[in-house]
């Protein structure tokens, strides 16, 4: 499974590398085994994660003991912790692959929780499925007649300008492809996204 090596993804190194990103607090979203919020750490964010798997959830604690990364890992739903567990507003949500393994209907509690826990100025940053390469480009109405996420939802750029529409948009490229010697994480079938939320919002 390529999200599961312990590699930071190459677009958040970019990010964080151009100014782009500035540390303050970081919300983790589908964090697997913390390879990037440790990195975010490491770079001087405080950093809550959230995953629903406890073996994830185990793996990112190992990790972060023997780096000595402070990271707040929590195990659970995102949408289910927003009201109650989560320490936001945050300054950057950071979401790799977790996005595209939400039904449409899951969207809207997606949106409210950026709404909830991402503070003004603040970025979302996103990798997901690129349509034409990767994942099920059904739409909403075919996809519920079919029923099942068939590995994951595929999307268009301009499908993600629409439904970020509310945020204004950094950059939204294809991820690049790094080799199997890179330090960082990186595959040509996922689009990367950064998105700002207005500072009056």
């Amino acid at each position: 499974m390529p999200f599961f090596v312990a590699k930071p993804d190459e677009n958040l190194v970019s990010w964080l590398d151009r100014g782009l990103l500035t540390p303050g607090s970081a919300l983790d979203l589908g964090c697997g085994p913390g390879r990037n919020a440790l990195h975010l750490a490491a770079a001087g964010f405080e950093v809550d994660a959230v995953d629903l798997s406890p073996a994830a959830i185990a793996w990112a604690q190992d990790r972060a003991a023997e780096t000595k990364a402070e990271v707040r890992f929590l195990c659970g739903d995102a949408f289910a912790l927003a009201d109650t567990a989560l320490a936001g507003p945050y300054n950057l949500i950071y979401d790799s692959g977790c996005f595209h393994h939400l039904p449409p209907h899951r969207r809207l509690s997606y949106l409210a929780l950026l709404d909830r826990s991402l503070a003004p100025g603040g970025h979302l940053a996103l990798t997901c499925f690129a349509a034409g390469a990767v994942g099920s480009e059904l739409d909403d109405r075919d996809f519920y007649r079919r029923s099942g996420l068939q590995g994951g939802l595929a999307y268009t750029p301009d499908s993600l300008r629409t439904l970020f529409s509310l945020l204004t948009q950094r950059e939204l490229r294809r991820m690049h492809d790094e080799p199997p010697h890179s330090p960082h994480f990186g595959e040509p079938f996922l689009w990367t996204a950064l998105f700002r939320r207005g500072d009056g919002q």
